[in-house]
């Protein structure tokens, strides 16, 4: 079947724009964002990563836009009446109890899922269209209930007996596929890609060009039981057969973390054939694209180029320190210039002064991981390689002090002696603040050239003069 156009038109028109001011840059999720399709930018390697004759895993840090391009994957797969030209299916694979679990007895219950999550899609896609289902020849039918009562995992009546409820258009072909006669067209136990090879031939009477599975969210399993998920991820990958059923396609989306362990399963290289590894990324033009083009949806005006909302001249490069290739981040960083513009400019660019003043009223995130002794800002990875031990440990006591107010004895007794307590004049182990007070700005600057994006003026390592210093971590 040919390539439908619209698996490319991943935009609408400016005039079919609606305006939503801040709320465009308020959730910076894409699962909370329904209008997403009317200002998606997709990255560089979009065209490979939908290639509809390729499975892909796609792999991204946490706000690379994994889920973004998950739902641009489904959009695209929408006709211009709406309706699905391929069958679009949701699986999340299930843990296995252990490392040692995640072998051939574990990816045969995983195609079972598949499987089950295909006959999920099939009801529901007939349900909704079932004028569809009358057009299509008897074989093809046929087809379609032997393999909604063979591979749905329960009880078919009870299962998709909700479907049957009310009076929508599809419920008296759903009664009629549940209660209806089945005809074996395989043989029991039939290989999966038989299988699947009967449901794509009837799915092509409907019009409809394939399959494909849609993984994403396994973020919160990687923190929690890594070693069992990567285990189970290579050894489905690892299956070859799995990806040999013309017109089934797979497109995962994964951690980043887990992206060294799956790239050197022995298994996986061979399947590269019919499967790629692409990590997303962003370049800095493109992401520039992408702010703008929210910009447009949220003041309804196309173009609206990022000079229209500030015209502060170190904004592009504070994106680019801040943002990384993340574009959460990127969006982040403009959503309280937006904010501010909506309250505040009436239509007149943001300058520099009131920039300045706003990036410190809103840094960057800042995120700390001592187990692996590494700081996230904003979008990029900080390299702590070079920073004094005593040093990290001052920044480490201040983020779990994120603020408040901690004074310079306070960092010098605590962390550099070690003290429980801050000594008084008097006192042994007191010492006179001009005896450490270079020490410890010594060590707040080393800080600042870390963590700062301009370390000439802080935003998250900030001075409250006669009082102390503050890290202001925002998660």
């Amino acid at each position: 079947m040919m390539r439908r156009d619209a698996e490319r038109e991943v935009s609408v028109h400016p005039e079919e724009q609606a305006s939503l001011g801040p709320a465009a840059f308020l959730a910076l999720r894409a699962e909370e964002e329904p209008w997403l399709p009317e200002c998606f930018v997709p990255p560089p390697d979009f065209d490979r990563i939908s290639d509809p004759r390729r499975s892909v895993v796609l792999f991204g840090d946490p706000g690379s836009g994994k889920t973004a391009v998950h739902r641009m994957l489904e959009t695209i797969s929408l006709g211009t009446d709406g309706k699905p030209f391929r069958l679009l299916v949701h699986w999340k694979p299930a843990l296995p109890i252990s490392v040692a679990e995640a072998g051939l007895d574990w990816v045969k219950a995983m195609v079972g899922h598949i499987l089950d999550a295909c006959a999920d899609a099939l009801i529901h896609h007939l349900a909704g269209y079932p004028q569809d289902y009358q057009k299509a020849p008897p074989w093809a039918q046929a087809r379609f209930i032997w393999f909604i009562h063979r591979y749905t995992r329960g009880n078919p009546m009870l299962r998709w007996g909700p479907l049957v409820e009310g009076d929508s258009p599809g419920a008296p072909l759903v009664r009629q596929i549940l209660s209806g006669p089945v005809d074996d067209i395989l043989y029991a136990d039939a290989p999966p890609e038989y299988v699947i090879s009967e449901l794509v031939s009837a799915l092509k009477a409907l019009e409809m060009d394939g399959i494909w599975i849609l993984t994403d969210g396994l973020e919160g399993w990687a923190e929690m039981a890594f070693d069992r998920l990567c285990a189970g991820l290579k050894a489905f990958l690892s299956t070859l057969s799995l990806f040999d059923p013309f017109g089934l396609i797979y497109k995962i989306c994964l951690p980043s973390e887990l992206e060294p362990a799956l790239s050197h399963a022995g298994g996986l290289a061979r399947a590269r054939r019919r499967v790629e590894g692409i990590h997303i990324r962003w370049d800095s033009p493109t992401l520039r694209r992408l702010v703008e083009r929210r910009l447009s949806l949220a003041f309804g005006r196309e173009p609206f180029p990022l000079e229209e909302l500030c015209t502060a001249a170190g904004l592009p490069e504070w994106l680019e320190k801040v943002g990384g290739t993340s574009p959460r981040e990127w969006l982040d960083q403009v959503a309280g210039l937006v904010e501010y513009y909506t309250t505040h400019s009436r239509n007149r660019p943001i300058d520099e002064d009131i920039w300045k003043r706003l990036r410190l009223q809103r840094p960057p995130r800042l995120y700390l991981d001592d187990e692996r002794r590494r700081v996230i800002v904003g979008g990029r990875c900080v390299n702590l390689e070079d920073l004094p031990a005593k040093a990290y440990e001052m920044l480490l006591y201040l983020y779990q002090r994120s603020g408040a107010v901690v004074t310079k004895a306070e960092l010098y007794f605590r962390i550099y002696r070690g003290l429980d307590r801050i000594p008084r004049p008097g006192d042994k182990e007191y010492e006179a603040p001009k005896e450490y007070t270079g020490l410890i700005d010594t060590n707040l600057w080393r800080l600042r050239q870390a963590i700062e994006p301009d370390p000439s003026a802080p935003v998250l390592l900030v001075t409250r003069r006669g009082h102390g210093v503050v890290l202001q971590a925002r998660w």
